[in-house]
């Protein structure tokens, strides 16, 4: 079974995406197994403080990097640890099947980031695209779903992994607003159906 840790400060935000759709069923047949790590229980802080101001002054709070190590620390399979930040490798199809099968924790920041010294605590700085998002969750979970759809069992054989991507698809109307199906589909002629969507494809099989 594989481990997927994600370290959070909002644990409910996580939790509740995991539990429908696809992943909850990887977890529901032991495919994968979901840690969400509360980062604030890490905090020895009485009011679980996990920020402060940044040294050498400027806008914005910092989290703190002990409460994050702490949490890295406490997991029992922590694999490949994996931190979520805009400045980090970009995240697509390739590393996502690097990742697909093997134990991982993500690690989700907030504010203007994370204290820098907990990079030596992790193996992969991570981003999914060059834009800016208030926190490291819904990159989490993007790769998260990204990664559990390619281990097996999940949705079925590499096959069944591209039908929701790469060609065009179409169903009825034949017609719409001046919009028609492209005739190859509906000829009836399965190789050159076959080609058409060899053409419009990314291969994401190896």
């Amino acid at each position: 079974m594989v481990t997927i840790n994600i370290i959070t400060i909002f644990p409910e935000q996580i939790s509740s995406f995991l539990n429908i759709g696809m992943l909850n069923q990887a977890a529901e047949k032991d495919i994968v197994r979901y840690t969400v790590v509360d980062m604030r229980d890490f905090s020895q802080n009485r009011h679980r403080k996990v920020d402060d101001e940044p040294y050498g002054g400027g806008p914005g709070m910092v989290m703190l990097a002990p409460p994050v190590i702490r949490a890295i620390e406490s997991l029992k399979r922590p694999g490949e640890k994996i931190l979520l930040a805009p400045n980090g490798e970009n995240f697509n199809q390739e590393k996502a099947k690097a990742i697909a099968g093997k134990d991982i924790t993500l690690i989700c920041g907030r504010y203007t980031g994370i204290d820098y010294r907990v990079r030596k605590y992790v193996d992969k700085v991570f981003s999914v695209g060059n834009y800016i998002v208030s926190g490291g969750e819904l990159p989490a979970l993007i790769i998260t779903e990204a990664a559990v759809r390619l281990i097996p069992g999940v949705l079925g054989d590499c096959k069944s992994l591209q039908e929701d991507r790469g060609y065009p698809v179409y169903t009825r109307p034949q017609s719409f607003r001046d919009m028609a199906v492209p005739e190859v589909l509906l000829s009836g002629d399965h190789k050159k159906i076959e080609n058409f969507r060899k053409q419009n494809q990314e291969n994401y099989c190896d």
